[in-house]
Order: structure tokens, then sequence, then C-alpha cells
């Protein structure tokens, strides 16, 4: 790797002009690693993973693409893309096509403040909320643009994020013109270098402003020219226990916190703004809307909705099947609000699966859904699964009837599986999730 200083605009636009076409940049305010060897590492090198808050993530990424980005739905990459510009971590380091966005990430620095704000929800009910507010503010001194060579990024694994368009908007990894390289256990190999450039961080700033590149918001969009960060700004919150002088005002937190660049603050939520303390079904209702069976409720751990079980599992479920024996319904609970993008208008949350048994070895997979505006649970209902058949083998097989849901979406009733599948597992072993 080599290594040079520019003073101008000028010198760098010359510097940059000499290394041709097929390179990414990175931007750093400080060198990390010996002189002349980088050492530059993923987020879950930095920080380390919290598996619940992992989970959250990625099934909300995965949510977020299936509705914006369909054709991206399934891809691992994408859904660490969005874990890595939205504010959690992933096994990848981000870089930039754009030599005016290293620029001006090399000559910025990043803080946080954690806030209260008080406002009411939907039925002006008092509550306080906690958010990550974020900034990057312009540095004195000297950053670091890094020039990485495609060629060799390439056989790590690189993933061209100006892909994740959504017509009409400006999300941030278009704003970013962003590429992840990686996955990474490692850092960066030093083969992926092809010069560091040391430059006064006023150089940098102007080298950016040039550019375009004036203030936050051209590399971080408002949530209402970014529907992803909108989407993940409207998810639910979950309340944060205090000691008992403060429960008269309750106080909520994200359900992912994200850092946030833009002031949000309401006076009064709207009723599709959810603040969950706890609520179970049965708390508020003596049973579930077009239940046409007696029934029972199981408690579960949030991992059964956030996890993800092998698809190629066989769908063998002797636990789950005992319970419907015995007390026809299952509806599985858990403690938690998950709400789907495409809803994001409405008051409707997911809080479990249920089964339904249809005839002899027949049964419904569907998915537990209630109605909850502000700080309120005010009903529960199933929305129409898909059907499956118990065969002689113990084995339940797809047996579609004119009845099933229509959304066409295999992605979201595999979810509902899924979660069947870790409900056995619970069911066989609840001290194993604990």
């Amino acid at each position: 790797m080599k290594q040079y200083a520019a003073n101008s605009v000028d010198e760098l636009n010359q510097l940059l002009g000499t290394f041709g076409e097929d390179i990414l940049f990175r931007g750093q305010i400080s060198h990390y690693g010996e002189v002349g060897a980088p050492s530059i590492g993923t987020s879950f090198d930095r920080k380390g993973c919290i598996p619940s808050e992992m989970l959250k993530w990625c099934r909300y990424s995965q949510g977020v693409l299936d509705a914006y980005i369909a054709q991206h739905r399934s891809d691992f990459a994408y859904q660490q893309a969005l874990l890595q510009h939205y504010g959690w971590r992933s096994f990848y380091v981000d870089c930039t096509s754009s030599a005016a966005v290293a620029a001006w990430f090399a000559s910025h620095k990043y803080s946080e403040a954690t806030t209260l704000e008080l406002c009411e929800d939907c039925d002006e009910v008092a509550v306080m909320v906690r958010k990550r507010m974020a900034r990057y503010a312009p540095v004195i001194g000297t950053g670091h643009l890094y020039v990485l060579s495609k060629q060799a990024a390439n056989h790590v694994g690189l993933v061209n994020l100006a892909t994740l368009t959504v017509e009409g908007y400006r999300p941030r990894t278009v704003a970013q013109s962003a590429w992840l390289l990686g996955p990474l256990h490692n850092p960066i190999p030093q083969n992926c270098y092809l010069a560091q450039i040391t430059v006064p961080s006023d150089v940098l700033q102007a080298y950016a402003a040039a550019r375009g590149l004036t203030d936050t918001n051209t590399l971080f969009p408002s949530p209402a020219d970014d529907p992803i960060l909108r989407s993940l700004l409207g998810l639910p919150w979950e309340e944060i226990k205090f000691e008992a002088s403060l429960k008269n005002l309750p106080a909520f937190k994200r359900a992912l916190e994200l850092p946030e660049y833009h002031p949000s603050l309401v006076k009064i939520a709207g009723a599709q703004t959810a603040f969950y303390r706890g609520a179970r079904i049965l708390d508020t209702q003596d049973s579930i809307d077009g239940n046409p069976h007696s029934g029972i409720f199981v408690e579960i751990p949030d991992m059964v909705l956030y996890g993800s079980a092998d698809p190629s599992k066989p769908l063998r479920f002797p636990e789950i099947e005992k319970l419907i024996n015995e007390n026809g319904t299952v509806a599985f609970e858990a403690d938690t609000l998950i709400k789907h993008p495409t809803l994001d208008h409405l008051t409707l949350y997911q809080k479990g699966v249920g089964v339904i048994p249809r005839g002899p070895d027949l049964f419904e997979v569907c998915e537990l859904t209630v109605n909850h505006p502000g700080l309120r649970l005010s009903g529960a209902g199933f929305i129409t699964g898909w059907t499956y058949r118990r065969q002689a083998s113990g084995v339940w097989t797809r047996e579609a009837q004119t009845t099933d849901c229509s959304c066409g979406n295999p992605i979201v009733h595999a979810q509902h599986i899924s979660a069947l599948h870790i409900a056995e597992e619970f069911l066989r072993d609840p001290k194993g999730f604990n």
C-alpha cells in the first residue's frame, strides 16, 4: 500500500485521478493499525453480538426488504446492509464508490446523546420516550482516505448497495453510494488497500461540499425521503421498567434503538404508534375473534417469532399435536408486538402464531394478530394462513385449500412454520430457552 498526503482540493483531485475507476473508498478521522498497515474490522469485531437484538434486527431487515425491495428479500448480504447502515452491527465493512462520501466521513466526527421526551398517546395519556439522537460534526485536524481495489476485494466479497433503490425515494444506502466488503471474520486483508491518503480536515470538507455534501441530511435522508428509515422508526415502542415512583408516567424505547439524525418530537402520537406495556390478550378479552373452536393460549419467548429455524427441517410437531388434541386451537402468544412494514398505516401487529384444526389431520397455520392503538390492546384475531395435512409418517405437508391466504408471499408463511419449529422445541424443553 502506498501512502500519500494532499494539502489542497486540487492536489486531492489530481491524486485521486491516478487510480482509475475500479476502486472503492473508505474515510476515517483516525488511522488504526501500524503505519502502512491499516486495521479495519467489522462492527461485530468492535462491539460483539447481542443475540436477542440481532434476531430482531434481522427479522425487521427481512421485512423491510420484502416490502420495498422484494428481489433481495432472501439475500443475507442485503439484510446485513440494512443492519450496518441503519444502526446495528454486521459481518461487513462499509465503503463507498464516492470519494466525496469518504471525504465527508473522514472529516466529521460521530456523537450521540440519549434524550427523554414527553408526549401523549392517541388517547392523550402522557408517556416518556427515550431516543438515541446522533450527529456528525466537522473536526479540525487530519483525516484518512483509503483507496481499495475492487479486484482484490471481490475475492473477499463485495455487495453494491446502490441497487437498494426505492422508486421516488432516496434511501440511505443510495445517498452514501454504499458498498459492503465481506463477510469478514478478521480485518480487511492488506492486499485490498491500494493507498492511504492523509488530508487536512478542512480540505476534505471543502472537497465534499463542492460535490453537494454540505450537511448530515445529504447522507442521512429524513424519513420523508427514506421509506426504509420510516418503517424502522414506525415500529412499536417497548416499556422501560423504572422504579415505582414513575409508574404514573410510563417510559418507552424503540423496538430497535437506532441512532436518529432528525428531530421527531410529536405532541400527540397517532393511533398507529403502539406503546406496548406487556399486555396479554386474555388481560383484555375472553377469546380470539374468528376462532371457531375452543382453544388454549401458550406463552412463548420472543425468540419463537424472531428466530429462524432450518427451512429444510421436516415438519414434525408431536408436542403441538398433543395440545391440539387436548384443547383444539392453539394460540402461541409472545410478549412482544411485531409490525409489518406494509401495514405501517394500521394499528395491527403480530403477537404470535396459531394452529387451528380444520379436519382430521388437517391444520391451518396462521398469524395471531392484535389491534393496539397507543397504550391499549383492544382486540385479537387470526389472519388467514396456509393449510397442512399430517401424513402417516407424522410429517405435515402443504395441502392448499380455496380458503387459504392468497398473498402469494411464501416468505411470510415460511416464518409461521419456522415459529412452529421453535415453539415445538420450547414445548419439549422450556428450560433450554432460559
